[in-house]
């Protein structure tokens, strides 16, 4: 498979001397989360709305002055269209990169791929194998799906379902009534893409995203000093109990559509499950999972090898024997003695 099969073709782009109100306009109307940079029809670097928050927001600058180059955190990173998908997997994965622009032979942007991208491929080959593995499955066998029922009926689930509670993870908060730039600020500090807006009693009312800031704010060119954390949040905001299954919250993320989602005790926020968390704890079991039937694979291809090589010794102590029922005296006598021990030991394998 190739990049150029999987990628995204239609490219939102910005140029490097845009100010940094068009390009968030731009990601307003059309809906995305980053623009590839082009000059002269190359890429030149990938600007996201992360950058946009915390250039404009959190490093105080004028996003009407400001240009697009200006915000640019790296230069751009790409991959050709004709190659592998195992090898943008890879890139992605060696610089750390979501997003990968898609190149031609002469370097001009044909597409862009995603980490997301990549996810949707592999649950589509994942959904895949479970459904082989369901229909080998006992008919009575349909324990996830009365867990589910039981789940949305509000009954107790049956154990062994993982809970919210397992993923528990600090979570960043803010009065709804702060300022705009504070949040910003407060993200920049704490390397967070996401704060939950809280009210005077530390009641979870709303969720706020850099995007939001992005959007919400450098787009409509309000004031981030006089705009409040609640004129721009989410609400009410899509939450969990931490005593709910975990499959029960997956899928109240993919109804939603929501990629981060505040757990409460009450109404007080006291963690988060976010959809980054969720990929690399699924991931790190599907390796194992991975790992341990790489080891089976392993063990039955070293006991069908043995098996050979036991028939293979068998089939030539049968021929030496032959051979030795036609010798006479001692030999025949010691010969015989030294195959039976032999034989002994392979039978005992």
């Amino acid at each position: 498979m190739s990049v150029r099969s999987h990628c995204q073709p239609s490219v939102c782009n910005a140029l490097p001397n845009e100010t940094l109100r068009a390009a968030a306009q731009r990601m307003a109307k059309e809906g995305t989360g980053s623009l590839v940079v082009l000059e002269e029809d190359r890429p030149i670097g990938v600007l996201t709305d992360r950058d946009l928050a915390l250039h404009v927001v959190a490093g105080r600058r004028n996003a009407d002055e400001a240009q697009v180059r200006d915000a640019l955190e790296r230069p751009a990173i790409t991959v050709a269209a004709d190659a592998p998908l195992a090898e943008a997997t890879e890139l992605m994965r060696r610089r750390r990169l979501r997003r990968l622009p898609v190149v031609d032979a002469e370097g001009g942007v044909v597409g862009i791929l995603s980490a997301d991208d990549m996810i949707r491929l592999l649950a589509e080959e994942i959904t895949g194998l479970a459904r082989v593995a369901a229909a080998q499955r006992p008919v009575g066998a349909s324990a996830g799906a009365d867990a589910a029922g039981a789940a949305t009926a509000g009954l107790k689930p049956p154990p062994g379902l993982r809970l919210v509670e397992h993923y528990r993870r600090d979570v960043k908060c803010l009065r709804a009534d702060t300022s705009a730039r504070a949040l910003a600020e407060m993200m920049k500090a704490e390397a967070v893409g996401c704060v939950v807006a809280t009210s005077d009693g530390e009641d979870a009312v709303g969720i706020v995203t850099d995007r939001d800031l992005a959007v919400r704010l450098v787009a409509s060119g309000g004031d981030p000093d006089a705009t409040p954390v609640s004129a721009i949040m989410s609400t009410p905001p899509v939450t969990a109990d931490a005593t709910q299954p975990l499959e029960e919250v997956v899928a109240k993320m993919s109804a939603h559509g929501v990629r981060r989602l505040p757990i409460l005790s009450g109404s007080r926020a006291v963690g988060m499950v976010s959809y980054d968390d969720l990929l690399v704890t699924f991931g790190r079991e599907l390796a194992e999972l991975g790992e341990a039937v790489r080891g089976e694979v392993r063990r039955e291809q070293r006991a069908a090898q043995a098996d050979r090589a036991r028939r293979e010794i068998e089939t030539r102590l049968r021929e030496v024997g032959s051979k030795a029922l036609q010798l006479g005296g001692e030999s025949i006598d010691v010969l015989r003695k030294e195959l039976d021990g032999l034989w002994e030991r392979i039978r005992r394998r």
